[in-house]
C-alpha cells in the first residue's frame, strides 16, 4: 500500500513518529492503560463513551484508542500516516485484547461518504504535525455526526515557537549527531529548571506515567522532533471549531503566560456538533 500524502508533505518528510511509539509499547503497563482512561475520561465522561462510535486521528501507539474500548466504546477506528504507528497500534492492540480496526491513512484522505460519521472523533496532538493545521481541523470535523463530539488537542502558540520549529526541523533533517546533542541538552536544562522550582527530577520522571500513561524520554524525543509543527491560540481554535457549527463544551488551556522554554504545551478542547 503507498503510503498517503499528508498536505503535500510525504511521509518520509515527516519526523518518525512511528519509530518512538515502538520502542515505547515495552514500557505499556496497566498503569499506563489506567491513566490513559483517566486523561480520556476527564475529557469526556464515561457515559459519554461508552456504546459510541470512536475515530483516533492519528492513533501512534494505540493506547487512546484502547482506553476508549476499555471505556466501552464500540466501532473502534484508529488511522495514523506512519507504517510504524499503524504496526504500533495494532501491537498493542493484539497485546492488551483490543478490537478496534488500525489503518493507515491521512485525516485528508477520510471522507464522510466513504468513511461514514462518528459520535467521536478524537485527535490528541496530532493535527498541528499534518502541515496544514486549520484544513487538518476542518477534515475532523466534518467526520462528527450532530451531536457528537470533537475532541482536539493543539499546541498553544508560544514567543518562542519560531525557535522550535527551526529547530524540530533541524532534528528531522539536519546531521545524525544534532538529535543526540538536543536530547542531551533538553534534558539537562528541563532537569535544572525542575530543580530551580523545588523539584525533584527523579520524582517527575518516575511518576510521568499518570500523563495519558507516556513515558518522559520518548516525549522528549516526540517532542524535539515533531515536525511539521504549527501551533495556535485557544481563541484561535475555539473561534474557528465554532464556524464549523460546534459549541465549545470544556477547554482544559495552559497559562497564558507561558514563554515556550521548554517547548509548547497542548490545550485541551472538547466540541459537540449542533
Amino acid at each position: 500500500m503507498t503510503p498517503p500524502k499528508s498536505s503535500g508533505l510525504k511521509v518520509e518528510e515527516h519526523f518518525g513518529f512511528g519509530e518512538n511509539w515502538l520502542s515505547f509499547l515495552s514500557t505499556v503497563n496497566e498503569q499506563s492503560i489506567a491513566s490513559a482512561i483517566e486523561n480520556l475520561a476527564r475529557l469526556l465522561p464515561p457515559e459519554h463513551i461508552a456504546g459510541r462510535t470512536f475515530l483516533d486521528i492519528g492513533c501512534g501507539s494505540g493506547l487512546s484508542l484502547l482506553a476508549a474500548e476499555r471505556m466501552g466504546a464500540r466501532g473502534t477506528l484508529g488511522v495514523d500516516i506512519d507504517p510504524q504507528c499503524v504496526a504500533a497500534s495494532r501491537q498493542l492492540l493484539q497485546a492488551w485484547k483490543g478490537v478496534g480496526r488500525i489503518e493507515m491513512r491521512s485525516v485528508f484522505d477520510l471522507d464522510a461518504k466513504h468513511d461514514g460519521l462518528f459520535d467521536i472523533v478524537y485527535s490528541w496532538g496530532v493535527l498541528h504535525h499534518t502541515g496544514d493545521l486549520w484544513r487538518a481541523i476542518k477534515c475532523a470535523a466534518q467526520l462528527v455526526r450532530p451531536k457528537g463530539y470533537l475532541l482536539l488537542a493543539i499546541y498553544r502558540r508560544t514567543p518562542l515557537c519560531g525557535f522550535w520549529s527551526i529547530e524540530k526541523r533541524l532534528y528531522v533533517h539536519g546531521p545524525g549527531w544534532f538529535r543526540s546533542v538536543a536530547q542531551t541538552a533538553f534534558k539537562a536544562l528541563f532537569k535544572v529548571g525542575l530543580l530551580a522550582q523545588g523539584r525533584n527530577p527523579s520524582a517527575y520522571i518516575r511518576t510521568y506515567r499518570s500523563k495519558r500513561g507516556m513515558d518522559w524520554h520518548h516525549d522528549v524525543h516526540d517532542w524535539l522532533g515533531g515536525w511539521p509543527y504549527q501551533s495556535a491560540t485557544p481563541d484561535e481554535v475555539i473561534g474557528f471549531v465554532k464556524e464549523l457549527g460546534f459549541d465549545p463544551v470544556r477547554t482544559f488551556a495552559h497559562n497564558a503566560k507561558a514563554f515556550g522554554l521548554f517547548g509548547s504545551h497542548c490545550d485541551e478542547f472538547v466540541f459537540v456538533r449542533s
